[in-house]
């Protein structure tokens, strides 16, 4: 170990390059400071001090790399390109890609549609017109959630069906429903689609109309949720205190101004 540490040391020309090279290196206070503590100790040589910034330098920059290679292929892994639209997909989208999506299909079938504004919808994500018509013909529900939907939001949407004097209305979600949900809105004119019904829709889209969509839904940062205040999107944020300190979560980048926050899945 010893030989093979002096002939990198050889390699590296004189003590002022290796210098200058363990100074303009990111890691180079913490190998700096960890070399002065051992050499203070009076427990190690010059030579060992030597090697040990060496292997130090080593080390860490592999580390370097490999984190660098394999965030590049996560982020590759993250923007593949997608033939077909399936459950995994759809799931992946954020809160607001997702009522995105969800306009931009009924406008592919014919419908002029309008998304409400963010923190402001009433219950109302989208809204469907009928070409050259001013009032509106369909409102539209979206929950991008994992877990079911249940009655009481499906009660929600049909007040505002009433109040507006709507007449049909549609509840979009990723998940599905519960029993209770369904049940109560058997008879009235209400759509309940979930996530395979749209799946299952979009692919049967002309082809070009489904590739568009896929476009559509994954360009940018698709999977980063928008702060439903700010219409922002959201940063990575480690919780540094309280129960749950460590834990990693999604903030507002107007934060302390806004506190808006999202769980990680």
């Amino acid at each position: 170990m010893g030989m093979i540490l002096f002939g990198i040391w050889s390699l590296t020309g004189t003590m002022s390059k290796f210098l200058s090279l363990l100074e303009s290196h990111p890691w180079s206070n913490l190998i700096a400071q960890s070399t002065k503590s051992l050499a203070s100790t009076n427990q190690i040589n010059n030579q060992e001090v030597m090697e040990y910034s060496v292997t130090a330098l080593i080390i860490f920059s592999l580390l370097g790399l490999l984190l660098k290679k394999w965030t590049k292929k996560k982020n590759l892994r993250s923007k593949k390109k997608y033939q077909n639209w399936n459950i995994e997909l759809l799931n992946a989208l954020e809160w607001k890609r997702f009522e995105e999506v969800i306009a931009r299909y009924y406008e592919l079938i014919g419908y002029r549609s309008e998304v409400t504004r963010t923190g402001a919808d009433g219950g109302v994500d989208v809204i469907l017109y009928q070409q050259g018509v001013e009032t509106p013909a369909i409102i539209i529900q979206c929950k991008s959630w994992s877990r079911k939907v249940g009655v009481k939001a499906i009660r929600e949407l049909y007040g505002v069906m009433a109040g507006e004097g709507i007449e049909y209305g549609v509840f979009a979600t990723t998940s599905g429903y519960t029993q209770e949900a369904i049940d109560w809105a058997d008879g009235k004119r209400l759509q309940l689609m979930n996530g395979e019904d749209f799946v299952t829709a979009f692919n049967q889209l002309p082809e070009d109309q489904k590739i568009q969509l896929l476009k559509f839904a994954t360009s940018g940062e698709y999977t980063t949720p928008s702060c439903p205040s700010c219409d922002t999107k959201m940063i990575q944020r480690t919780a540094s205190k309280g129960k749950s300190a460590g834990s990693e979560f999604w903030g507002c980048t107007n934060y302390p101004r806004c506190k808006q926050t999202f769980k990680m899945i």
